[in-house]
């Protein structure tokens, strides 16, 4: 078991580094202006592209089924360019966690008899990231073979080819489906695709994954209380105090950087899973490729929602645990030892929090989930076919 854990781990990390590589986040030590200008070439892809959609919106503002159609990737496009921006200008608190929770994890597992206890759960942890990379991949990809499926049915019954644009986009300079300029916008279309995958998988499961190593400083310091005793009651105590106090700073970088994107994230997936009902609501026939599209992007954004809730709720799960663990320590009966778990008892839970707006839970999940349903209910009140 402890050897499957440290290799889940390992899974884990290897996972969290390719991801990273893709936009330049794993480590910027010695990396060249090339790799550090990554960031700014998935940004700077969705320019074009969100040109052609805020255009789209405001052409058929009147019509609710297309406007829902354009303000849904309009939202979409919005949460990756915040995302993207975030953390470029969080890459000084993102190096700082990444500074101190790798080799604090990596020392961990070499110690003796301490991986079993550490690792828990470790697979669920990447299960769920692996799931997320799984279903935005698929959605998102599916999508891009829209354009190319009709294309290949139009050459298939000897019908003159007319490539589709893969977003719904007015261009307010295209004039024709065809020339130098149409086909640079499609392949700026299929690029935006690829940072859609590269930035949602990369950022999500990065929160995760410190979310996780969080975890496992937090079993850590339950280890050392549960072997407190009188000959060693100074060092361990001293110890745990300093690897609490890295824990609140850890979690205070947490909250700067993922706090934003979560609070954003929670809001706009309920607009677009709205939109995505209200569109099928409408739709007469629905193709089997439309079909698998829409469960991989309806469980792409359920499972997103959910791990951001269940890797927070975890870390403050396991921040009880600990209250518990101190509580239980052999305290009785030494002045030195009452006074510090004393101090340590009066220690609220850990928990992350979303621009100190709201706690970030389980109970985000259910609280989306029902938000989604009441903007579509909203909605059918507007429309005018209902």
């Amino acid at each position: 078991m402890i050897v499957e854990n440290r290799k889940m781990y390992v899974r884990f990390q290897t996972l969290i580094r390719r991801l990273q590589l893709i936009i330049s986040f794993w480590s910027s030590k010695n990396s060249s202006i090339l790799f550090l200008s990554l960031p700014y070439l998935h940004l700077g892809g969705f320019l074009l592209p969100l040109v052609g959609v805020i255009n789209f919106f405001r052409t058929y503002i009147s019509n609710i089924n297309l406007a829902t159609k354009g303000l849904s990737v309009l939202v979409g496009y919005s949460t990756v360019m915040m995302k993207m921006i975030t953390f470029i200008i969080k890459r000084k608190e993102i190096n700082k966690l990444h500074s101190i929770l790798e080799p604090y994890v990596e020392k961990l597992i070499e110690k003796s008899g301490m991986s079993h206890d550490v690792l828990r759960e470790v697979s669920r942890f990447r299960g769920l990231c692996a799931t997320l990379t799984g279903c935005v991949t698929t959605s998102s990809t599916l999508y891009a073979m829209i354009p190319l499926v009709t294309v290949f049915n139009q050459w298939r019954h000897n019908k003159p080819i007319k490539m589709n644009h893969l977003y719904p986009v007015i261009y307010p300079w295209e004039k024709a489906p065809t020339g130098t300029v149409f086909y640079c916008q499609i392949v700026n279309e299929y690029f935006t695709t690829f940072s859609i995958i590269t930035v949602t998988a990369s950022v999500d499961s990065l929160f995760v994954y410190y979310a996780f190593q969080m975890v496992c400083m937090i079993r850590d310091i339950a280890h050392n209380i549960s072997s407190l005793n009188e000959e060693n009651c100074q060092e361990i105590i001293g110890k745990c105090v300093r690897q609490y106090t890295v824990l609140l700073e850890c979690r205070s970088e947490m909250d700067k950087v993922f706090g934003p994107i979560i609070l954003w994230s929670m809001g706009t997936n309920a607009v677009v899973l709205c939109g995505l009902i209200f569109q099928l609501s409408h739709a007469k026939t629905i193709p089997v490729l439309t079909m698998f599209l829409c469960a991989a992007y309806v469980a792409f954004k359920v499972t997103q929602i959910f791990m951001f809730a269940w890797a927070a709720s975890k870390f403050t799960t396991e921040s009880d645990n600990l209250s518990d663990i101190v509580y239980a320590a052999d305290w009785f009966g030494s002045k030195n030892r009452m006074k510090a778990i004393t101090i340590m008892l009066t220690q609220r839970p850990l928990v992350f929090t979303a621009c100190s707006f709201s706690t970030i839970s389980i109970e985000m999940f259910s609280t989306v989930m029902n938000t989604t349903i009441s903007y579509f209910l909203l909605l059918k009140n507007f429309d005018p076919d209902a």
